[in-house]
């Protein structure tokens, strides 16, 4: 079964139970034979060589030739690593061995040291072996190879350097691919190039390589594997997992035509609104479609119609303050100017003509006998058109807005109102919120969820939050598609709400920012 197990005086036992073993013949043309076995286990990793070399030509002490003889050699090492090999991480090992060699009737030995760093990454591997590194009557050949290995979809690649005695280097690359049960190698390097190919069949696999050196001689390898055990099971779990990775890329590969061709749709829908806006007679409403538009219309046209209505209704609006204040004051109502200018001051706190109107404005109360009183009068009259703005906020839907100002009303009824309103309105997201839970739309409710806490603190919102977010399972490629169909559906407080956990999973995806920010800016929402 490929297992041994060693019984301690205690009674306790230790399984050493190999995950694979190899035979390989390697061969070359000049007459150099080469037999190598290798056992893997879990921790262990134990290689046994042995080779000779016949055609050697033996003279005498005038260089005649007096015959032929033949060289042997035979090697044993061990790594024993901290770790088991398959698993994910770094790995450290180091262990002993012994060469022998036979040349005519010469025979020498030596005792050798050997290490290995191993790292098991996500995406690729790095192995730095160490050998031969000993003493004795023969002086063993010192090797150091070093490769990093980078897994791709159906391939593997990547570089490797090998120091070899005091001043052999060698270095290429290896390129392994994989089709079904064939897998093919490729390594070219400074000295030579190997071709092979492997073949898997359940446990057993089969191995042939080809080495030509540029030097003009070539060698042939061959052998097999065979799994069993715990490795027989690692390998069918690794395949299982490959099956995944490979069905995982083709969903990947789709998704990623889906996007593709939905950002062309969200382009065309983009400028469609434009168009649209162009021939809207209200300008806030051709403002909302502008915006929704630069979602996924950058160009300098959308910038400038948005720029161009921004402005008109900025000068619109600013005008209109202007003509109320002057009306106020024709009409000797100081009180009712100084709080239309010092509205529109909140509006414009930067603005120029906001200042100048607001200067004016308090010049003439100074100039009044009765001073203070209208600075009183002013100050009701400013929290009354505070009241006033609120409603205002409320009847358009911007209920985050409006509780903002709320929070800054003196406790009396106004504000009693104004929270039992939002209260409601909140209450009406967080039942929002548990129809899309119902449904398994984690995302939209977490937006709904958090848009109520926004607008009125309920009790139960920030359990319920927590609850939505531990199911939220998605990646952000998935969350970005979902945002691209709901905008183009029109829904942008839905499109909104899968960009932002979009960017909450892939933070640096600039795209995905773009949208974001965008969406964002057309809701208000900080």
């Amino acid at each position: 079964m490929g297992y041994v197990f060693w019984y301690l005086g205690n009674g306790s036992q230790i399984e050493i139970l190999p995950r694979s073993a190899g035979v390989f013949h390697r061969e070359y043309i000049a007459g150099f034979r080469l037999e190598e076995i290798s056992l893997n286990f879990d921790n262990l990793i134990l290689n046994i060589k042995g080779g000779y070399l016949t055609g050697i030509e033996l003279v005498d002490e005038n260089a005649n030739r007096t015959g032929t003889y033949y060289a042997a050699f035979t090697g044993l090492n061990f790594i024993y690593l901290n770790s088991p090999l398959p698993q994910k991480g770094w790995k450290f090992g180091a262990g002993l061995g012994v060469l022998t060699s036979k040349i005519h009737t010469y025979a020498d030995y030596a005792g050798t040291i050997n290490g290995a760093v191993v790292g098991n990454l996500e995406n690729g591997e790095v192995l730095l072996l160490i050998e031969n590194l000993g003493f004795g009557k023969t002086i063993p050949a010192p090797s150091v190879y070093f490769r990093g290995l980078s897994n791709f979809q159906n391939f593997t690649l990547g570089p490797f350097l090998r120091f070899y005695g005091d001043a052999d280097l060698d270095a290429g690359f290896v390129f392994i691919s994989r089709y079904g049960l064939f897998n093919f190698i490729a390594s070219p390097s400074l000295k030579n190039a190997i071709v092979g190919f492997s073949v898997e069949s359940g446990n057993f696999r089969f191995r042939y390589d080809y080495e030509y050196y540029w030097i003009g001689y070539s060698t042939h390898r061959f052998g097999f594997n065979i799994l069993w055990g715990k490795q027989k099971e690692l390998e069918e779990k690794i395949e299982r997992q490959e099956e995944l990775l490979a069905e995982y890329g083709r969903e990947i590969r789709g998704l990623k035509d889906r996007i593709s061709k939905l950002e062309n749709s969200a382009v065309d829908f983009a400028r469609n609104l434009l168009e649209s806006a162009k021939k809207d007679p209200d300008p806030q409403s051709a403002l909302t479609k502008v915006r929704i538009a630069m979602v996924f219309d950058t160009s300098q046209t959308a910038k400038r119609m948005e720029d161009s209505l921004t402005n008109l209704i900025s000068q619109a609006d600013k005008e209109s303050y202007i003509r109320r204040i002057n009306v106020f004051l024709r009409n000797n109502l100081y009180s009712d100017a100084l709080a239309e200018a010092l509205v529109f001051l909140e509006n414009y706190p930067q603005d120029r003509d906001a200042l100048r109107a607001y200067n004016q404005v308090k010049g003439e109360v100074e100039k009044q006998k009765e001073a203070n009183k209208i600075k009183e009068e002013t100050n009701r009259k400013f929290e009354s058109g505070k009241i006033q703005k609120i409603e205002n906020l409320i009847s358009k839907g911007d209920y985050v807005s409006a509780s903002k100002l709320v929070s800054t009303l003196p406790e009396g009824p106004d504000k009693i109102r104004f929270s039992n309103t939002l209260r409601r309105t909140a209450e009406e997201y967080l039942r929002k919120a548990k129809e899309l839970i119902a449904n398994k739309d984690w995302v939209q409710a977490k937006y709904y969820i958090e848009k109520s806490m926004k607008i009125y603190p309920l009790p139960e919102s920030p359990g319920l939050l927590s609850y939505v977010e531990s199911n939220i399972k998605a990646s952000s490629e998935t969350l970005y598609l979902k945002s691209l169909e709901l905008y183009q559906k029109g829904d942008i407080q839905g499109a909104y709400a899968y960009i932002k956990e979009a960017i909450r999973l892939d933070p640096n995806n600039e795209k995905y920012r773009n949208v974001y920010y965008r969406l964002g800016n057309v809701l208000k929402e900080d």
